[in-house]
């Protein structure tokens, strides 16, 4: 058993120093036009940056250069790395980049679309009006957040009184359906709005959230990953302090210039600078609103019957 234990260790060590040496012949070139190349040394393995990049036949080539321009991947191998940074109009020798964010990178220039699935967003809520816990969905495709009315019967139970309330939040209005014993089925609208955000206005939200909240470098477990919520503070329109956890986003991303898919509570998703997080938390005096865990759901929702009150 101990000469298996050492032929197996003496073989992983030299399939490692042969992954090694071939990592080593990978040569990187991050360009831009009109400002040349950057040479990019990174610790990824060939086979994982394959896997980011979506594309294993780019790593295959021996002795050639993957060049790496917002989102397009290709290899060089006819001009050495210098030609290359010439040819992208670079003086000089190229800089070489230690700490290049490959994943960062793709997700700011919108490289790799997500498959954005409709998600189930579990939450603890916190506030004066009330407390516990419930849940919701985000569906990107439907444009809209929906709570069902199970999920309403975990929040307010007896105070519903019999009522069954069904609600989406859709073209920044709420929707409402609720199914009364005596008033019959009815559905309203009502426009919703929140006080750090105009909802509709993109651009303007995200350059207000970037002058409004800072990243205090505060960090913490992402639920049971091994990734961080980050912690950003700063105050709404009313001058009350809120603090905002924003976490990753995963198999979710907004496209160019969407800056919001927020949900219930204003809990989902927003983008800064082209990368899209998760709102993991947001808390105030005398509110806390809070995901507790995130997965994909599906739902469906039969409006037939209800009477519009607007």
């Amino acid at each position: 058993m101990k000469n298996l234990i050492l032929i197996f260790i003496l073989l992983f060590t030299l399939t490692a120093c042969s992954q090694e040496k071939k990592k080593s012949e990978l040569q990187i070139a991050l360009c831009e036009k009109n400002k040349g190349c950057e040479i990019v040394i990174t610790k990824l393995s060939e086979n994982e940056i394959a896997q980011i990049l979506k594309r294993p036949d780019l790593v295959t080539s021996a002795n050639a250069i993957l060049v790496i321009e917002k989102c397009d991947f290709r290899n060089e191998s006819k001009l050495t790395m210098q030609q290359l940074h010439a040819n992208y109009g670079g003086k000089g020798e190229p800089k070489r980049i230690t700490d290049f964010d490959l994943e960062n990178y793709l997700k700011k220039n919108q490289c790799l679309q997500c498959p954005n699935p409709t998600k189930k967003i579990s939450v603890k809520i916190s506030s004066p009006e009330f407390s516990g816990s419930s849940y919701f969905f985000i569906s990107w495709d439907k444009k809209e957040a929906y709570m069902p009315n199970d999920a309403y019967q975990k929040l307010y139970g007896d105070e519903l009184e019999g009522m069954t309330v069904d609600a989406f939040l859709r073209n920044h209005q709420y929707a409402s359906y609720i199914s009364h014993p005596e008033a019959g089925k009815i559905k309203n609208n009502m426009p919703i709005g929140m006080s750090v955000m105009n909802f509709g206005n993109d651009k303007e939200n995200e350059a207000k959230f970037k002058r409004n909240f800072k990243a205090t470098g505060k960090k913490r477990a992402h639920l049971n990953t091994a990734d961080f919520q980050y912690e950003y503070l700063g105050k709404d329109d009313e001058g009350n302090q809120l603090v905002f956890w924003l976490g990753p986003s995963y198999d979710f991303c907004l496209p160019p210039g969407k800056f919001d898919a927020l949900g219930f509570f204003n809990l989902g998703y927003l983008a800064v600078d082209g990368i899209t997080h998760t709102v993991m938390e947001i808390s105030g005096p005398a509110i806390k609103f809070q995901i507790t865990a995130i997965g994909n759901g599906s739902y469906n929702f039969n409006p037939a019957g209800y009477k519009s009150m607007n």
